[in-house]
């Protein structure tokens, strides 16, 4: 009889409801976030077979990615958050070292205003992008990656705020990934996108969770493990409508490369990024 009910005891703590909620406060217009949430749900129904059922919530909180970084270091509302990794994010929270994008996030292409191409075209050299300004996210990681790499950068904590400033000429460029950039463009008539650079740096997303849920974490990699081993995560990164066909947007093959030195990744990330090798796809493009 004790030996059933240990049984029992332990069948249940294996497979307990594991619940996941993520945040979605003024994220509803960036139709490139379906791509997370289907690869979350991809992640945990692999996982079934280990770690049971799930249940997973869209919490209306968070105002910024630091916002919602800091929710789930405190666990309070959510506890899962996608985003671009840094040493400071995997101090924080517990990452799940599994490049969500292929770390394609760094293949980047410049949001210029309309019809300043040739101020692009006038240079006679990369490196003199870095007499330009550039915009960015002030809570963004790749701030600190373009800082780093002596650009002159001007911020905003407001997403939607860099599209504005662009074409107010408050900045010169705005760098996007290659598929914010084909999901973002339709919107913004008045912006178009450079012909002449790609820009390139190592910055993989993960998912992350609060450092106390190892549970979560766990059954995560398992599941994207799972996923990228019987040939699902290939396939859904081919078929999702965010990711299908992205290198061959924009030219890659024909445009110059700026290659930048992130210094805020961990060694741990280092070595993911060199294990998998999957992290310089869009260098293929380029020739």
């Amino acid at each position: 009889m004790r030996l059933i009910l240990l049984f029992l005891f332990i069948h249940n703590i294996s497979f307990a409801k594991d619940i996941v909620s993520y945040p979605w406060a003024a994220r509803n217009d960036f139709s490139y976030d379906s791509y997370y949430k289907a690869l979350l749900h991809l992640a945990l129904e692999k996982s079934t077979d280990k770690y049971g059922d799930y249940e997973v919530n869209e919490i209306d909180a968070g105002v910024s990615q630091e916002h919602m970084v800091r929710l789930v270091q405190k666990n309070k509302f959510v506890n899962l958050f996608w985003t671009m990794t840094s040493k400071e994010r995997e101090e924080h929270l517990l990452p799940i070292r599994f490049p969500l994008f292929k770390g394609l996030l760094g293949c980047r292409v410049f949001f210029i205003k309309k019809g300043q191409q040739i101020k692009f075209d006038q240079l006679q050299k990369a490196e003199q992008l870095k007499s330009f300004i550039v915009g960015q996210g002030k809570d963004w990681p790749d701030t600190q990656i373009l800082l780093d790499n002596n650009f002159n950068v001007i911020t905003s904590l407001e997403h939607e705020s860099l599209f504005k400033m662009l074409v107010k000429g408050r900045f010169d460029f705005f760098p996007r990934a290659i598929h914010e950039a084909r999901s973002e463009l339709k919107d913004y008539p008045d912006i178009v996108i450079e012909k002449r650079f790609l820009l390139y740096y190592d910055s993989p997303f993960y998912f992350f969770v609060n450092k106390a849920n190892s549970r979560l974490a766990q059954r995560l990699e398992y599941g994207l493990k799972a996923s990228a081993e019987d040939g699902s995560f290939e396939r859904f990164f081919n078929e999702h409508p965010v990711s299908s066909g992205i290198l061959n947007q924009f030219s890659l093959n024909t445009r110059e490369l700026i290659f930048l030195k992130n210094q805020s990744l961990t060694t741990e990330t280092q070595q993911v990024l060199y294990q998998l090798k999957t992290h310089k796809n869009c260098l293929k493009k380029v020739k």
